[in-house]
């Protein structure tokens, strides 16, 4: 790195970075309220239209949806999985669990995650165990739009030759695995604007002579898999993960990012996590941070209105890992947007939700 450059990060720290700071409050979409969902600092918070408001008592949020104006996010407070309604926490039965996803469907608001024993989702705050004395973890869930309101949450579950399995559950622990090559998650679901069609975001491991078995983002389409391009050389890239997805009409979204490898000896540091989406299984990279030992940045989740996409995830903000750390941000038409100012307090966006 030039050495004026490095004098510089070190002196202006972020500020370099933050050309493309959102209008703190002010619409991001003409008309559009953005919803984002994540921690500041180590506490729960959502962001409406780039201006943070805290939650009660919560460590994490993880997914938001807004239904008739009222404000619904899932997440953890301290070894409970919760959810707020407008800000007041509902905690969840179940020891040692977290909140992974929401959503609500006329007066019933469900809740996937996890427990101690294993995956489960709650609904109206009563926990229908899915999966029990066994690695499971339970990410998505949705809820059909037919005559059934039939239920489905995604995730995985380990099975007794130790693979993670990913698989979706339908109306309880009627469980379905979807195919996979080796190991793999699912991380989120949408359904097509008719709501008849699931499409569920992830990763499956695939067999790869130079690196073993690296993960590799894919999404399926109920029961079929489409594996989604690195964006490179496996030489270069170790893996990548999907862990959001949306349908505009007939393009599918998703949100992830690409693991590099850390080559030693460079004169800069190569490796790490780097934000990218696809769209119709074309991968675009995304804008992160400045680059460290760690990468960029990553995104998890992404919605789009109007034509614009709205993505989110989080950003690196010095000009190394050890004296900064990553911002929540969202990125609006690939464009970046750091949520918050101050670089010596961790941030992380998971969510979020255009109304």
């Amino acid at each position: 790195m030039n050495k004026l450059l490095f004098i510089l990060l070190l002196f202006f720290g972020c500020d370099l970075f933050k050309s493309k700071d959102a209008n703190i409050g002010e619409e991001i979409i003409p008309g559009r309220n953005i919803y984002i969902v994540g921690s500041y600092g180590g506490s729960a918070c959502y962001w409406l239209n780039g201006s943070r408001i805290d939650l009660s008592g919560g460590d994490r949020a993880t997914d938001v949806v807004v239904v008739n104006g009222n404000v619904y996010i899932s997440g953890t407070c301290g070894n409970n999985a919760c959810y707020w309604i407008n800000e007041e926490r509902f905690d969840l039965p179940g020891a040692w669990g977290e909140g992974e996803a929401i959503s609500v469907d006329g007066d019933d608001i469900y809740v996937a995650g996890w427990f101690e024993d294993g995956s489960c989702y709650w609904k109206n705050g009563n926990q229908i165990t899915l999966t029990t004395n066994r690695d499971s973890q339970a990410f998505a869930i949705g809820v059909r739009n037919n005559d059934n309101r039939d239920v489905y949450v995604g995730g995985y579950y380990m099975n007794n030759h130790h693979y993670y399995v990913p698989c979706f559950w339908k109306n309880g622990n009627n469980r379905t695995n979807l195919p996979a090559a080796e190991d793999g998650e699912v991380h989120d679901i949408t359904f097509d604007e008719a709501g008849n069609m699931r499409y569920y975001a992830g990763y499956t491991t695939n067999l790869d002579n130079f690196s073993g078995y690296p993960p590799k983002a894919c999404y399926w389409r109920h029961t079929s898999r489409t594996d989604l391009p690195i964006g490179g050389s496996n030489m270069d890239i170790y893996g990548s993960y999907a862990h959001g997805i949306t349908i505009d009409g007939e393009d599918v979204y998703l949100a992830g990012y690409t693991n590099r490898y850390e080559f030693v000896g460079e004169e800069e540091t190569t490796g790490g996590d780097f934000p990218q989406y696809w769209k119709n299984n074309n991968i675009y990279d995304l804008e992160g941070g400045p680059m460290t030992q760690f990468g960029t940045g990553a995104a998890y989740d992404v919605r789009v209105a109007d034509g614009d996409v709205v993505i989110v995830g989080v950003a690196t903000m010095g000009p190394t890992y050890n004296d900064s750390g990553e911002s929540a941000c969202y990125w609006i038409n690939g464009e970046l947007h750091y949520l918050e100012e101050a670089n010596n307090i961790l941030s992380e966006a998971k969510g979020v939700f255009i109304d």
